[in-house]
């Protein structure tokens, strides 16, 4: 491959560029451009390298050398043949550094490409961009990699927080209520609502409601298709949220990063997908009995079509996972091991990487259920080494009806898709058909457009309050909380317990779930309901886990960070009452 990158430079072109005067001859000179590429050998045209979001077909091709990376490249539409060497010329022979360094939108306005190109061919063009620095980063250590920018591509450059995301201004803990609107509203009684049922779903702040709002309202159109000016403007903002949850779990790529309806269909995504394609019968799934029901019933339909067993992680008394059953549950046998990262009972937070661990030691694929960790940012793809993780938009701050899959390149690569019809093809034949690459093999049909776009907002709040005063309130108002309901009688906490002291908040999130013996849950949460402070009733979709502690129902409190201390007074004063 070394030795076919095209030989004009970038310098050359600024040159034959600033003689020309009209669109008309520009165009005429990428066409030239692209006639002088060289040929791509016939087997590198293949799916694996071609790039995804382009109406024409394009191929990048890497070739990764110590301190550099060289590119090779072509198409099958002559004008985009040329605009593929102009990045060639630009990024070819480059350190990985240097390539998600070079300020691409500055070189683009110096040789006025917008000025001339149609709203499809910069979609493509940036679809190009994205796919050339998805390689550099790849290419990178993971600690430089989560250092770079969530878009290059722009002519804008943020400083870098923590996991890659642009630092922004900080948002206090104190006033963040103030962007919540619907926490300003008052109830019937005079009295502003206390939400305290976040563990089922958060509430949004005003950043995530206007996003949704002015997409639907300037430029929403359907995404990857259309060359009008509203598809390129609105794929390039889905493009941009998928960058920015790169970022946020720490993927190695955007490719990495799959767009769901939730938490629920990622799951079931891997189980019919890659389920369906690895588990046999004698085949073992691992599952712990503090799953959501989402984390368990598909690997049950999988069992039942295969043949497989499932098998049970147990969960102690003191409401933590036996991980010293690990060893005796993992075997040979095991093909998955699906894992809550957090209770959305219990709130107990789970080793996930030493089980992880575990499950590789035994050649066992992991997928963790990341639904109730990633409202407190706790989601790292590189630290737990989870082939999977599965998390929804609507429990941090985002939208429903968007959820995400993260899953390591090549077993995405291996997986054949789940769900065929548009956008999820490269070709379709009355033969057959070739999928797509990543990630748009697992995006079949119309995507959740306004709510995957509104996930970027929603993070970028998050990382705005900060994830350790995120989690260092909860903290302080569960503990509050815990400590005042342990003197109500007859009431049972399902909270982990440390050496420090029973139900310590250490081992968990804010989520604070009791029982009252002799009396049911539902006459507690009616009660207050009526005083207007909201909690959660019921099984919270963990039957299996109710049922391994002997009871059928609970009430749950989930705190958030735009929750007060005053709200929780208000919450324990009004269990004490209702248990009285």
């Amino acid at each position: 491959m070394t030795g076919l990158s095209p030989q004009v430079t970038l310098d050359e072109i600024r040159e034959e560029v600033a003689d020309l005067e009209t669109p008309e001859e520009r165009i005429g000179y990428l066409i030239e451009l692209g006639q002088s590429l060289p040929d791509l050998p016939k087997e590198l045209q293949t799916e694996t390298y071609r790039v995804q979001g382009c109406q024409s077909a394009v191929w990048v091709v890497p070739e990764i050398h110590s301190e550099s990376i060289e590119f090779l490249g072509s198409s099958d539409a002559p004008m985009v043949r040329g605009l593929v060497a102009i990045l060639l010329a630009a990024y070819s022979g480059k350190s990985p550094q240097a390539i998600l360094d070079l300020p691409i939108a500055e070189v683009f306005q110096e040789l006025q490409l917008q000025s001339f190109l149609t709203p499809m061919r910069s979609n493509g063009l940036h679809s190009m961009v994205q796919r050339i620095q998805s390689i550099a980063r790849a290419t990178l250590p993971i600690a430089e990699a989560l250092a770079q920018s969530a878009s290059t591509f722009s002519k804008a450059s943020n400083p870098i927080g923590a996991r890659g995301l642009p630092s922004l201004p900080r948002i206090s803990i104190e006033r963040c209520r103030e962007d919540f609107p619907i926490l300003q509203r008052l109830l019937p009684s005079g009295k502003p609502c206390v939400y305290l049922d976040n563990a089922a779903s958060s509430q949004r702040p005003l950043e995530v409601i206007d996003c949704i709002r002015n997409v639907a309202s300037e430029h929403y159109a359907n995404v990857h298709r259309s060359g009008h000016d509203f598809a390129a403007q609105t794929t390039m903002a889905m493009e941009e949220a998928r960058t920015v949850l790169c970022h946020f779990v720490g993927a190695h790529s955007t490719d990495e990063i799959i767009f769901t309806s939730g938490t629920t269909a990622s799951i079931n995504l891997v189980a019919r997908s890659w389920g369906d394609a690895n588990v046999r019968a004698g085949d073992e799934i691992l599952l712990t009995e503090m799953e959501h029901h989402s984390n368990i019933v598909p690997w049950q339909q999988l069992a039942a079509r295969t043949g497989a067993v499932i098998r049970w992680l147990n969960v102690r008394e003191d409401f933590q996972l036996d991980i010293e059953q690990l060893e005796q549950v993992l075997s040979p046998r095991t093909k998955i091991v699906s894992v809550t990262a957090v209770s959305n009972v219990l709130g107990t937070i789970n080793p996930v990487r030493s089980i992880v661990d575990a499950a590789h030691r035994v050649g066992a694929k992991v997928l963790v259920d990341a639904a109730q960790s990633v409202p407190h940012g706790n989601v790292d793809a590189q630290g737990w080494d989870a082939d999977w993780i599965a998390f929804s938009g609507h429990k941090m701050l985002g939208p429903t009806g968007i959820g995400v899959l993260y899953g390591k390149r090549d077993l995405l690569e291996d997986t054949p898709p789940f769900l065929g019809g548009g956008n999820m093809i490269s070709s379709v034949s009355r033969e057959g058909f070739v999928p797509a690459g990543l990630p748009h093999r697992f995006e079949a049909g119309t995507a959740p457009i306004l709510e995957a776009i509104a996930m970027k907002p929603a993070v970028e709040y998050l990382q705005r309050v900060g994830f350790q005063e995120i989690m260092a309130h909860e903290r302080k108002l569960a503990a509050r909380a815990i400590e005042e309901l342990s003197s109500i009688p007859r009431l049972r906490l399902l909270c982990p317990s440390s050496p420090e002291g029973p139900s310590s908040p250490e081992h968990k999130t804010g989520i604070v779930s009791f029982v009252v013996d002799g009396m049911h849950s539902d006459q507690i949460g009616q009660y207050l309901n009526a005083a207007g402070i909201a909690i959660r009733v019921g099984h919270h979709c963990a039957m299996p886990l109710h049922a391994r502690f002997g009871i059928g129902v609970s009430c749950r409190a989930s705190f958030y960070f735009y929750n007060t201390m005053d709200e929780v007074e208000q919450f324990i004063e009004a269990v004490s009452r209702a248990v009285r």
